[in-house]
């Protein structure tokens, strides 16, 4: 089957807004007295606010004020953001204008909700670069269910299975197959585990060395 667009995760994938936002909400928790551990927060991503917090509060225990260190968190990601701007991950620019020049729709699907997203890509400067995006509040499903990647696929006009997908996460990789795209895992935080990087079509270290294969990948 030979692709007809592309789509792709946000956080992790295309932004490099995953490490910042841990670093963050670890910061905030200290500042409430609480040492919360890299490792918790990590397996966190690509996972809903729900099931955040679910991961969060087994890891810390009930007294842990997760909503008031979630709120703290986020405040000082936008803060940061706000003074210092938020970095692309590695090739992301050049790897949208290979896609333009091949004639390739593209679009994102991801877990964050709609506010926060359309909030950071026209802060970025690339919400208008988008056939479509669909956001977490917006499908019944979260990620590792498919329904997402068949949304996306749907408003692109094609079958899921006609789509390259980008990913980072388990829960990410799991959506996209589950839903018969073809997944390319480019990693970030999370160590994704060998039953789920079976289900890659391919293993690329950053969306830079992706446009040196993008024939091959949708070929």
């Amino acid at each position: 089957m030979s692709i007809k667009a592309v789509i792709f995760d946000m956080d992790g994938t295309l932004l490099d807004t995953e490490k910042l936002l841990s670093e963050c909400l670890i910061e905030a928790a200290s500042d409430e007295g609480w040492t919360l551990e890299w490792d918790t927060v990590v397996n966190c991503i690509g996972t809903t606010f729900d099931e955040t917090e679910r991961i969060v509060m087994k890891a810390m225990g009930s007294d842990f004020p997760y909503g008031k260190v979630r709120n703290k968190g986020i405040e000082k990601f936008k803060k940061y953001v706000k003074k210092r701007g938020l970095p692309f991950k590695n090739g992301a620019h050049r790897l949208l204008d290979c896609l333009d020049a091949e004639g390739l729709p593209f679009g994102i699907a991801t877990t964050t909700e709609r506010k926060e997203v359309y909030e950071i890509l026209s802060f970025v400067g690339i919400l208008n670069r988008f056939s479509t995006i669909v956001c977490g509040d917006e499908v019944k499903n979260s990620k590792p269910h498919p329904e997402i990647y068949e949304k996306a696929a749907g408003n692109l006009g094609i079958s899921a299975d006609e789509a390259l997908v980008f990913e980072d996460s388990s829960h990410g990789i799991s959506s996209a197959s589950n839903a018969g795209a073809r997944v390319v895992w480019v990693p970030d935080l999370q160590n994704v585990p060998d039953d789920v990087r079976s289900k890659c079509y391919d293993e690329i270290g950053s969306l830079d060395a992706v446009c040196d294969k993008l024939g091959e990948l949708v070929g």
